[in-house]
């Protein structure tokens, strides 16, 4: 039995962890919801496995890469970052049709902590739009 499309809407949350494709992107990539809006558009982070060096020198985009451990999320290979420096929208709609359709799949859950942690953070960055900061963080 197949789960319909408003019930798989209804059920996404900050903190969801996701995995699926992106354009632009050879492979698929987990991500992570960090708010959902009013008008029912999602803001995403990247987790990769390591901080790409070319923000080794930016210390504002440097302070945007928090840690994820293996130990605490499985499903991940090794211990890895979840790149807060952009904020990427899709629709809820898109994602739960993914889900739907089995393209997207939900890995897990980020810790509480680490959810307050990461909001906490992208609150106090320069980098974050106001805008994103007040549609997806408050």
């Amino acid at each position: 039995m197949e789960l319909p499309i408003t019930a798989i809407t209804q059920s996404i949350k900050r903190g969801d962890i996701l995995l699926s494709d992106f354009d632009g992107i050879d492979h698929q990539k987990f991500f992570v919801v960090m708010g959902v809006s009013e008008d029912a558009i999602c803001g995403f982070f990247f987790i990769n496995s390591n901080i790409h060096r070319a923000i080794f020198n930016k210390q504002e985009l440097l302070n945007l890469q928090y840690p994820l451990r293996h130990v605490d999320y499985p499903f991940l290979r090794y211990d890895s970052f979840l790149c807060a420096s952009s904020v990427i929208e899709r629709s809820v709609r898109s994602i739960s049709a993914g889900i739907s359709e089995g393209t997207t799949s939900v890995i897990g859950r980020l810790k509480d902590e680490h959810i307050d942690d990461v909001i906490e953070m992208v609150r106090k960055s320069h980098v974050i739009s106001a805008i994103h900061k007040k549609k997806y963080f408050t």
